[in-house]
């Protein structure tokens, strides 16, 4: 009788880059959000999308992006580094999420990536998915705030894939197991929603 070698897990990572961006604009914002641009601290100087992108790309996980048609830079750079991109015109977070999660479907978990936090390294979203478990959620915590990139397990495959509330995938932590992992990277928590949010210096500069 042939003995195979147990299959590896494959968790990946989804990225959403699907929102417009209204408190950014209306906040006095001269581009759209994911286009922003400002220098990390290492003189890179990239829009908030490419810094998500990046980080993204260093995890060494897969890597899916969901966005919207419009976004012709995310595209772009999505084609030329082979990355698999789902558009969608929707504004509500759990149907970005779930058209993402049925695209990937042969993956056995799921790193739910917002683009809008570029702080996030690729380290850590390489540890949040290696603690990815089948029958649950994951979270990172800093300092006992939730935070991000949640990484979901095969199990939830169903309840991602039929999503569609506005606030992304929060109400599944009520139905599976909810682990979390602490880390002492306040990055989990830090978003772009205005444009003073940018590091100073950059808070208005367009992406070329």
């Amino acid at each position: 009788m042939d003995k195979t070698e147990p299959r590896e897990k494959t968790v990946g990572v989804l990225i959403i880059a699907a929102g417009v961006g209204q408190r950014f604009k209306a906040a006095g914002g001269a581009t759209d959000k994911l286009q922003a641009e400002f220098t990390d601290t290492e003189g890179r100087r990239r829009s908030v999308f490419a810094h998500s992108f990046f980080a993204a790309l260093q995890s060494g996980l897969p890597i899916c992006v969901v966005t919207r048609p419009e976004q012709q830079a995310i595209r772009q750079l999505c084609q030329q580094h082979h990355v698999t991109t789902v558009l969608v015109e929707n504004t509500r977070m759990g149907e970005s999420i779930a058209a993402g999660v049925r695209q990937m479907a042969t993956w056995d978990g799921w790193l739910i990536h917002l683009a809008d936090m570029p702080f996030i390294t690729g380290a850590t979203l390489r540890l949040v998915a290696d603690k990815v478990v089948e029958d649950g959620i994951v979270r990172p915590v800093w300092q006992a705030r939730q935070g991000h990139p949640v990484g979901f397990g095969r199990q939830t495959f169903k309840a991602l894939s039929t999503l569609t509330d506005e606030q992304g995938a929060r109400g599944l932590a009520l139905h599976f197991p909810l682990y979390t992992i602490e880390l002492e990277d306040e990055a989990v928590l830090r978003d772009i929603d205005l444009p003073s949010q940018l590091p100073a210096g950059e808070k208005h500069a367009v992406a070329k």
